[in-house]
C-alpha cells in the first residue's frame, strides 16, 4: 500500500460523511452545498487512486468528481433566490452541464482501456440520469437515481476497473457508494415511519374524541372521577401530542404561513385538551 493510496482512503472517509448527510437533507439548496463539498473530496480520492494504480482507469472518475463539484456548487449559488429568473438560469445551466457531461463522458470512455470500457459507459449513463434527477423537484428523483449511479460507481472501484498495481480493490470507494445507498434507505425508513405515525395519529384522535363524548355523557349521571377510563384518556391525549410533534415536517417551515400550516395539528390537539379539561372540570 503506497502513500498515494493511503491519502485516497483518507479523502474517501471524509467523502462518506458528506454523502451520508446529503441524502438526509430535504432542502434542495442545502443539499447542493453538502453534496458539492463531498464531490470535491470524492474527486481527490479518485485522483490519488489513479496515482497509486493507473490514471487511465480513474480518469473518467476524476472528471466525474470535478464535474459534480462544479455543478453542485453552481446550483447552490443559482438557487439562492427562489425566483422565476433563478429557475430559468438553472434550466439553462442544466442543459449546458448535460452537454458537457455527454462530451466529457464519451471522451473518457473512448480513452479508457477496451476491457473496461463498458463499465465507464454504464457510469456515464447513470451519471447523466442522476444529474437530471438532482435538478427535478421533489425528494425522490435524486434518491432513486443515485442508487443506480452508486451501483455503477461500485463496479469502477473493483478489480473490473482497477487493472494495474498491487491493490485491486478500492474498499473506501465502494463504502462511499454503499453509504449513499444506506443513507437513502434510512431516509425512506423515516418517511414510512412518519406516514405510519400520521395514520396512527388519525386513529388516536378519533378514539380520544369518542372517549371524551362518552365521559361527557356519563358525567351527567355519575361523578367524572368514577367514570371508567378517565385516566386512560389522559394518557391517550399525552400520546397524541407526542405523535403530533414527531409528524411535523420541520424542513417545510420557511415562513409564517408554512409555520402556521405545520402547527395546525398542534393547535387542534390543544383544543382537544381544552375540551377534555372542561369535561373533567364537571367533577
Amino acid at each position: 500500500m503506497n502513500n498515494w493510496f493511503i491519502i485516497a482512503q483518507i479523502f474517501g472517509v471524509i467523502t462518506m460523511g458528506f454523502e451520508f448527510a446529503s441524502y438526509q437533507i430535504k432542502d434542495k439548496r442545502q443539499y447542493f452545498l453538502v453534496t458539492g463539498l463531498g464531490s470535491l473530496f470524492w474527486a481527490l480520492m479518485f485522483l490519488f487512486v489513479g496515482l497509486a494504480t493507473s490514471m487511465d482507469t480513474q480518469l473518467s472518475l476524476v472528471v466525474a468528481g470535478t464535474y459534480s463539484t462544479i455543478r453542485n456548487l453552481v446550483f447552490w449559488r443559482i438557487f439562492k433566490d427562489d425566483s422565476a429568473k433563478s429557475k430559468r438560469i438553472g434550466r439553462i445551466f442544466l442543459v449546458f452541464m448535460m452537454i458537457i457531461g455527454v462530451t466529457a463522458g464519451i471522451m473518457t470512455v473512448i480513452n479508457a482501456p477496451a476491457s473496461v470500457r463498458w463499465v465507464h459507459v454504464l457510469g456515464m449513463v447513470t451519471a447523466l440520469t442522476f444529474v437530471l434527477g438532482q435538478y427535478l423537484p421533489g425528494d425522490h428523483y435524486v434518491r432513486i437515481t443515485v442508487v443506480f449511479y452508486a451501483v455503477a460507481i461500485m463496479l469502477t472501484q473493483s478489480p473490473l476497473n482497477i487493472l494495474e498495481g498491487d491493490l485491486r480493490w478500492n474498499i473506501t470507494g465502494i463504502l462511499i457508494e454503499g453509504t449513499k445507498i444506506v443513507s437513502v434507505l434510512i431516509f425512506y425508513v423515516a418517511v414510512l415511519y412518519r406516514k405510519q405515525r400520521i395514520k396512527a395519529l388519525k386513529n388516536l384522535k378519533a378514539q380520544i374524541a369518542s372517549e371524551i363524548a362518552r365521559i361527557d355523557a356519563l358525567s351527567d349521571k355519575i361523578p367524572v372521577a368514577n367514570v371508567p377510563g378517565v385516566k386512560n384518556v389522559e394518557k391517550l391525549v399525552a400520546k397524541m401530542m407526542r405523535y403530533e410533534l414527531t409528524t411535523i415536517a420541520q424542513d417545510k417551515i420557511k415562513d409564517s404561513d408554512s409555520a402556521q400550516d405545520e402547527i395546525k395539528g398542534v393547535l387542534e390537539d390543544l383544543e382537544v385538551i381544552q375540551n377534555l379539561k372542561m369535561v373533567l372540570a364537571k367533577g
